[in-house]
């Protein structure tokens, strides 16, 4: 027990200092981040808690439980982007915690297993990298774990009714997270418990009967917001939440079309830095079928995996929620060490490698004024990488007494790792990232009552909620119509992107912003109109 309640302390505290970190270092992430939290805020303005909108028209690409809960934090802490920021690292924490729980009913008589599977999923760069990021994945992740928490529960206690209502919360959950997805997380892993239980004499007839319940019950929760959603948004918002959400992601896969092999591809980088820890590859070739903990996240990963491997369209974070399913077993893979002496220096290769990481990042800024490659390189404190090396010196001279002490050294080091690269790249392209002062510009200008209007296919929002837009902004993808919207707002300024080495409009724009790789200017209409020669520079 005293070990628990030590690892408990060490997640909280590894958490704190990451999450602390990523809001004091970087901004709202353009463009996924600062477009949700543009969406809260224009459902903020209007105070419409049914239909989300985004730049003046309505948002039918997410359900609405991240922008309500960004929402509820502005609620009790006013507007602000720290709050909403805390969202997703808190179903971070949860899910660590629970995950924790999954275990002790998985094996209730190893309860190292238990006190390792939250550190080695907070260890994992995958994991750690999208507690900070504010995205619909990690609260999907928390809903995926409750049900499966929820299915384990339901086993142990002879399939109590409180425990298929905590099911259908978790399936209402999630598509309120992220829609129907949840149920690819849940469902095979519930369908397929005959393998993995094998338990004489269950009630198989009651198991499936409450499963259609408890799915019905989600759904019933969803429809609490999407009936009268759809009938505020009007037809073709309810065929969006209805039927395209899902269909149009996992069926058709209209974008982030990858081969099938490329989750496989990738897979090793997601289990870093476990996969250096050798008394890892030890265990795992002690596991066996026979051990129903086993067989029960194979049911819970593997049909997953393979379901997101046939569509065509990938992200990585659609993996998200398979993470505890990868921490357990590897947590039950290091629970078959059981010599203390293998432990002493079990951590060693994951400190050379992060003490290898950290003397590159220390290097680098020197090396650069050297080579001459990339001239933000320069700007890269020597700092960041003499404190990764030091924590990978220090904790690779101290001996692991248990495996617990091996896992904590490395998740400190991996969190440490992640802090250190992430405050190294920020310290370099930070303004490229932060679209506050061209937001307040625009505000500004808008506080004049002068037209603004967006150059190109598509604007994502990454203005509004920094600059507290009241207005929407007026999208115009083709050089034609730009020209016609310039004549009928001759005060007005156009938002137009371009490379460095367009100096023609780095020469006639009063305001111009670094923006990812390009740059961002406010181009006033007269000017425009004055020089046919930005013609042919704006065109593509």
């Amino acid at each position: 027990m005293h070990q628990l309640r030590s690892a408990s302390l060490w997640i909280f505290l590894l958490w704190g200092v990451l999450t602390t970190v990523s809001l004091t270092i970087r901004p709202l992430f353009p463009v996924d981040e600062t477009r949700y939290a543009a969406v809260a805020w224009e459902m903020w303005l209007r105070n419409d808690f049914l239909v989300p909108y985004l730049n003046g028209e309505i948002y039918s690409h997410k359900p609405p439980l991240l922008f309500w809960l960004m929402q509820l934090s502005w609620w009790l802490t006013g507007v602000n982007d720290w709050s909403l920021r805390l969202i997703s690292p808190l179903f971070s924490l949860a899910t660590l915690f629970l995950s924790g729980a999954v275990a002790g009913i998985l094996w209730p008589e190893r309860k190292r297993v238990e006190t390792l599977t939250p550190l080695i999923l907070l260890g994992l760069f995958f994991w750690a990298i999208y507690s900070t990021l504010t995205m619909f994945d990690m609260m999907l992740a928390f809903f995926a774990l409750l049900g499966i928490y929820s299915l384990l529960k339901l086993v142990d206690s002879d399939l109590s009714l409180k425990y298929w209502a905590l099911l259908g919360v978790a399936i209402g959950g999630g598509v309120l997270s992220k829609g129907p997805v949840i149920l690819l997380h849940i469902l095979p892993v519930a369908l397929l418990a005959p393998w993995w239980l094998k338990t004489a004499g269950f009630r198989w007839q009651h198991w499936y009967f409450g499963l259609i319940i408890a799915i019905l019950a989600g759904a019933v929760i969803a429809l609490c917001w999407a009936i009268p959603a759809g009938i505020a948004g009007g037809e073709a918002y309810r065929k969006a939440i209805f039927l395209g959400q899902t269909s149009g992601r996992l069926v058709e896969s209209f974008a982030h079309q990858l081969p099938w092999w490329w989750y496989l591809e990738i897979l090793p980088l997601l289990l870093l830095p476990w996969l250096l820890w050798k008394p890892l590859w030890a265990g795992l070739r002690k596991l066996t079928y026979q051990d129903s903990g086993i067989r029960f996240c194979l049911a819970w990963a593997i049909p997953v995996f393979i379901a997101f491997s046939l569509i065509s369209g990938k992200r990585i974070h659609y993996l998200l929620p398979l993470m505890p399913a990868m921490a357990l077993i590897l947590a039950r893979a290091a629970d078959e060490i059981t010599e203390s002496e293998r432990w002493e220096r079990a951590h060693s290769v994951a400190m050379a490698v992060f003490g290898l990481l950290g003397a590159v990042l220390m290097l680098l800024p020197g090396l650069n004024d050297a080579y001459h490659w990339r001239a933000e390189l320069s700007l890269i404190s020597p700092v960041w990488g003499s404190l990764l090396v030091m924590s990978a010196v220090i904790l690779g001279i101290t001996k692991a007494k248990s495996a617990q002490d091996s896992v904590l050294y490395i998740c400190i080091a991996s969190v440490i790792a992640l802090i250190t690269v992430c405050g190294g790249f920020f310290e370099a392209k930070s303004d490229r990232y932060d679209t506050r002062p061209a937001a307040q510009a625009i505000a500004a200008l808008m506080a004049e009552n002068r037209a603004i209007a967006f150059y190109g296919n598509k604007y994502h929002g990454q203005y509004h909620f920094a600059g507290r837009l009241k207005q929407a902004i007026t999208v115009v993808p083709y050089i034609d119509d730009l020209y016609d919207w310039a004549k009928q707002h001759r005060s007005g300024y156009i938002i137009v992107t371009y490379k460095d080495s367009e100096t023609l409009l780095l020469s006639l724009v009063s305001r111009h912003y670094p923006f990812r790789s390009q740059n961002v200017s406010l181009l006033s209409c007269r000017v425009l109109l004055a020089n046919p020669k930005l013609r042919a520079a704006l065109t593509p």
